[in-house]
């Protein structure tokens, strides 16, 4: 087991790994290329972030894109080029789709990476989960997106005389203020993913945090209780009715731009938007609010962008070794995550430049770290393996679109959750 460096000593390591690629590698072949879904114009930004970071240190950078955060056509894009030969020196990944990857034996150890710079000490028990397969350090994470959220557009909710809603009831009569006034309460957007951060949502705000452990991360067929499963889908039901028209033609990042223009009061999503409205030049506070999801407050459910790094990519290893080595940099995960609108994927990361949501996403993490309140996001895949994930999405979209009813719906996740673990 290599002996454990001291903190500092990994800012020190990078410019010894980059040098030592530099000497190591053909100058044709030392170049980095990545394989991402970050598409829109916040997510754009965060790319842009890499790639200075990477060119700072003279290595060349090219990029494949392919939108689709986690869905079957970015995970089949990736699959075709790994099997045409062509992987690149690193693709970004989440949750399970991670042991996926390393099931087939595909993904480097990144265990001596992680010795130095001691990931395990500054990477949240939660996401190490998922970093690592049987043990082992085979992921790179770079952040921690935050799920349980409400953003709000601020002119819209003083207009209404809004108040933060605490519970359930505080979020209806938000919810019914904003209806009155003519815009739509809700905003969201076609995809099952969409609906199913919804859910976990609420699901979560009705059972708890040990509920939702054994539910939806441990797959514990006894903790799906009929009589709670149902509340949860009576209250999406409710919320269904608060959506407006047309929802199943739009996108997640247009059902932002609702809120971001005031057509809508508010949108439940992931910290990304967070990410969106700064790289609009809106501020906290001034454009917009940020509360945590009535009833989840303390509980942080997140979705962790990460990197896995393929055995047989065109890059050599110092090519990859100087990519971890950027990707879990603090001053890097620092300006990354003042894009991506994420806290930072290790918790030693001064949250001074962050703004009021970045700076409470940062606080929520650390102390839900502590209180092991950090889980997995089921729409996001890191919760639970794909079969699962998908088996809920299905029902969770029909239910929301109302195409079956709340005693079907309970009936359904039971037996999709049940079926997808045999």
């Amino acid at each position: 087991m290599p002996f454990p460096l001291p903190r500092n000593a990994w800012r020190l390591l990078l410019p010894l790994v980059l040098a030592g690629a530099a000497q190591a590698a053909p100058a044709q072949r030392y170049e980095i290329e990545i394989f991402h879904w970050w598409v829109s114009g916040g997510e754009r930004a965060s790319i842009d972030v890499l790639r200075a970071h990477v060119e700072r240190q003279g290595i060349p950078f090219r990029e494949g894109a392919q939108a689709g955060s986690g869905t079957a056509r970015y995970g089949d894009a990736l699959r075709r080029r790994v099997a045409a030969g062509r992987a690149p020196t690193a693709a970004q990944s989440i949750g399970y789709d991670i042991h996926e990857w390393a099931r087939l034996g595909l993904l480097e150890n990144l265990d001596e990476m992680a010795a130095a710079g001691e990931w395990d000490k500054v990477v949240p028990n939660g996401i190490q989960h998922l970093s690592k397969y049987r043990g082992h350090w085979v992921a790179a994470p770079i952040n921690a997106h935050s799920t349980n959220w409400m953003w709000l557009n601020k002119a819209q909710f003083d207009r209404i005389g809004g108040r933060q809603p605490d519970g359930w009831d505080d979020l209806i009569e938000l919810l019914k203020k904003a209806r009155a006034a003519g815009i739509v309460p809700l905003a969201i957007g076609r995809e099952a993913w969409e609906h199913t951060l919804l859910f976990e949502a609420v699901a979560v705000g009705v059972g708890g945090a040990e509920f939702y452990r054994r539910a939806f991360l441990q797959l514990e067929p006894e903790a799906l209780k009929p009589e709670l499963l149902l509340r949860i889908f009576r209250r999406m039901s409710q919320l269904r009715g608060y959506l407006g028209p047309g929802f199943a033609r739009r996108s997640w990042d247009q059902a932002t731009d609702m809120v971001r223009r005031g057509e809508a009061l508010l949108q439940v999503q992931g910290t990304w938007v967070n990410g969106e409205f700064s790289h609009r030049g809106l501020q906290p506070e001034r454009e917009y609010l940020c509360f945590r999801f009535p009833d989840t407050q303390g509980i942080f459910l997140f979705n962790s962008d990460q990197y896995v790094f393929f055995k047989d990519s065109r890059s050599d290893a110092p090519a990859r070794q100087a990519l971890a080595a950027i990707l879990l940099d603090p001053v890097f995960q620092r300006d990354l995550n003042l894009a991506t609108g994420a806290a930072p994927g290790r918790v030693d990361v001064p949250r001074d430049a962050f703004n009021r949501c970045g700076r409470q996403n940062i606080d929520d993490l650390r102390g839900g770290n502590m209180r092991r309140t950090v889980m997995g996001s089921v729409a996001m895949g890191n919760a639970n393996p794909s079969r699962t994930k998908t088996a809920i999405y299905k029902v969770v979209s029909d239910h929301l679109s109302g195409r079956i009813d709340d005693a079907q719906a309970v009936r359904q996740l039971q037996r999709g959750i049940a079926d997808s673990v045999r």
